[in-house]
């Protein structure tokens, strides 16, 4: 199926750019996803990245892209693969379990599978993307479980009435760092097809740390009068190699070694999106989105393990507006119903034992309100809230002879509800035209994934926990915004109060609901332009995440740095060139898994950057100097789980690396460039679409009988 989905890609984009003519458009029509435009919700704190934005960057992943602001940071970076596969996108600071406190969306559908599994955002092409919106704090009333932290949402392109084009794009970089992509729409005044298709490939900065992925994707937009629709699929393949951490002295001797030479994640899967929306009359819409998708996973990570998940849900909601004595009023109204099939083989790295199987079924059904109104120009509000409840039927069953720490039977079947609401109050007063003062209260929560049921130390049942219960947040945040002339600040104060916070205990890898707990900080930036040609701007997050409360009332909560900075300066010497130079600096940092505080501190680090953005003749070439200073670093750190003072370890990343790409976009009006070309186009498609037809996917494939399997690739 992924195979399919990336060929048709390659397909469409051979016969339908072989075809593209010149065509005349008096004007470029943007179409949203709904035809009521909603100010999202007020008193909550949104960034925008728009697509000049993206072509425009140096950066290499959508990561890196979407945390460059206050209050976003890259976690769990310890692949150093530069396309940020296995990196989370950290709002607020939850570190570990930053994975499930953010959700990821597309188009405004969930991305999140339900397991422990990363929302790996290279699958989606950079190329492909509109906008990114970033809404930080609660927003578990509009979406439900795993977003108390925020969201992400990703908003496609192209839309009807928009020009036919074609990009390609190349980058290469250090450690063998390598993309080539192809992507490209067919449009119309009533529909668009875009397809898109990258391969990704790197060294890696570690041994043992290869990374080779290949995505596809291909998506339909059509719009009339009162009715639009689309429907989105993405595929992907995805090999890694897992380098393992390293030690206090090999950091400092060898920082590229491995300690795992043998481990790998290998995972494939799709995701199919579609959404219809029919206005039946001025100021009023219906709207039904769904979603399937399937993944699989097979890896070495200590024990092996062979998971698949199925994925699917119907999300339909109604959008109206009025007017009400001068009163505007912003409504929608939801219903979200998923179901989730889970099923996972694990076992003992070694071969000895037999394995594990789990199986889990995840429902959800929820209803939500929220309601913008706005009493004049300066008085803004929005009201929200969820009913959402969660039914789970877990079991598993232990191959006989399976034994880990002692011997275990199968556990029967259980089956539990567990319902959860949310809730929103935001408010927004616009003093002047320079000032705006917005803030917020609500209450959030979130279910354990499906892994954290489990636990990850064992394929057997000593770690098992399905009833692990969920987590309850109650948030406060507090915003100003000051807007004059060349100059911006805006700065912002939250704090969040939680009950049984999910997360892993001291010196195991099994979950447990920890003692309550708070989040606390606060957020600014300022940004000061001189003339057109020259800018500053400065970022910084100061955090403070603790125990409020039990044995450890006071203690800091592990991998949560206190200060994290980031410095930029950007130059434009001559038109369409621009160049940078930024420092970033993150503070010092409890391991993770150290809950006690009684390990050494991860240390802090800084790093230099810089690079140029440039445009000649339609060409965009871009040039990125990272850690200029070839630092040994690292920004994710583990405590022994023995337990022992000082036995810390280590996922460095890559010292001085280079990131170079260049990228050309053709327009349908460029007659031309498409009457020169035309051959060499077709050849080239033609060419890609024979490469990948004769280009088998692969995947690892394991006998747990057989030991001599655990070493030898097979390709399948």
């Amino acid at each position: 199926m992924c195979n399919l989905i990336i060929i048709i890609s390659a397909i469409f984009l051979t016969i339908s750019f072989s075809e593209i003519k010149a065509q005349s458009l008096n004007e470029e029509v943007i179409v949203q996803s709904s035809k009521l435009q909603s100010d999202g919700i007020f008193g909550a704190e949104t960034y925008i990245i728009d697509k000049g934005d993206i072509q425009n960057s140096t950066s290499a992943s959508i990561v890196d892209l979407i945390t460059k602001f206050p209050g976003v940071k890259k976690q769990f970076d310890i692949y150093g693969t530069g396309f940020g596969v296995g990196s989370r996108i950290d709002i607020r600071g939850f570190a570990d379990t930053a994975r499930d406190n953010t959700a990821i969306l597309i188009n405004g559908q969930k991305l999140t599978l339900g397991d422990m599994s990363l929302v790996d955002l290279s699958i989606i092409p950079m190329d492909s993307i509109q906008r990114i919106e970033i809404t930080k704090g609660n927003n578990s009333v509009l979406y439900g479980n795993n977003s108390s932290a925020g969201t992400v949402n990703i908003i496609t392109d192209m839309l009807p009435g928009q020009k036919d084009s074609l990009l390609t794009k190349f980058t290469v970089g250090s450690y063998g760092m390598f993309e080539g992509a192809l992507s490209g729409t067919k449009t119309s005044d009533l529909f668009s097809v875009t397809g898109n298709t990258n391969f990704i490939s790197t060294d890696g900065f570690r041994r043992n740390n290869a990374l080779s992925q290949r995505n596809g994707s291909l998506e339909f937009k059509g719009i009339s009068e009162n009715l639009s629709y689309h429907i989105n699929v993405l595929a992907h393949n995805q090999f890694l190699e897992l380098p393992g951490t390293r030690s206090v002295v090999t950091l400092r001797s060898d920082p590229r070694g491995t300690s795992t030479p043998t481990q790998f994640n290998q995972r494939n899967g799709y995701k199919a999106f579609f959404g219809l929306s029919y206005s039946p009359m001025n100021n009023h819409e219906i709207i039904l989105d769904g979603s399937y998708s399937f993944d699989k996973s097979q890896a070495n990570m200590g024990e092996f393990s062979d998971t698949e998940i199925y994925n699917y849900q119907i999300s339909p909601r109604y959008l109206f507006q009025y007017n009400l004595n001068q009163i505007e009023f912003d409504n929608i109204i939801g219903l979200d119903l998923i179901y989730a099939d889970y099923y996972s083989d694990r076992m003992q790295s070694d071969g000895t034992y037999y394995y594990t199987n789990f199986k889990m079924t995840d429902k959800t059904s929820a209803i939500y309100f929220n309601t913008n109104f706005k009493f004049n120009p300066k008085n803004r509000f929005s009201v929200g809230a969820r009913y959402h409840g969660n039914w789970l039927r877990a079991s598993n069953s232990v191959t006989p002879g399976a034994y880990y720490g002692g011997t275990y039977t199968d556990k029967s079947p259980e089956s539990f509800f567990n319902p959860q609401f949310a809730y929103h109050l935001g408010y927004e007063y616009v003093i002047n035209n320079y000032n705006t003062i917005s803030s917020k209260i609500g209450r959030s929560f979130r279910y354990p994934n499906l892994d954290e049921r489990i636990g990850l130390g064992s394929g057997f049942t000593n770690s098992t926990n399905f009833r692990l219960g969920p987590q309850k947040s109650h948030d406060f945040e507090f915003g100003h915004n000051l807007n004059y002339e060349n100059f911006n600040i805006s700065t912002t104060f939250y704090y969040m109060r939680l009950r049984s916070e999910i997360s892993t205990t001291d010196n195991s890898f099994y979950n447990r609901n920890l003692a309550p707990t708070e989040r606390y900080g606060i957020e600014n930036s300022i940004k000061y332009s001189f003339l057109n040609d020259f800018n500053v701007e400065n970022d910084f997050t100061l955090t403070q995440a603790k125990f409020r409360g039990g044995e450890r009332n006071g203690n800091d909560l592990p991998g949560v740095p206190a200060f994290v900075n980031s410095f930029q300066i950007n130059y434009s010497p001559v038109e369409n060139v621009s160049t940078y130079f930024n420092v970033y600096y993150q503070s010092s940092s409890r391991p993770l898994n150290d809950f006690r505080n009684f390990q050494i501190v991860q240390k802090g680090y800084h790093t230099l950057n810089m690079g140029f953005v440039g445009n000649y003749k339609g060409f965009k070439v871009s040039l990125a100097l990272n850690n200029l200073q070839d630092k040994i670093y690292y920004n994710y750190a583990v405590g022994s789980g023995s337990g022992v003072y000082h036995t810390v370890s280590y996922y460095p990343l890559p010292g001085f690396n280079t990131l170079f790409k260049i990228s050309k976009e053709f327009w349908s009006n460029e007659q031309h460039f498409f009457q020169r070309f035309d051959f060499i186009f077709w050849a080239s498609h033609h060419y890609i679409i024979i490469f990948l037809f004769s280009w088998e996917w692969t995947s690892k494939d394991w006998n747990f009988n057989d030991r001599s399997d655990y070493s030898i690739i097979r390709w399948i």
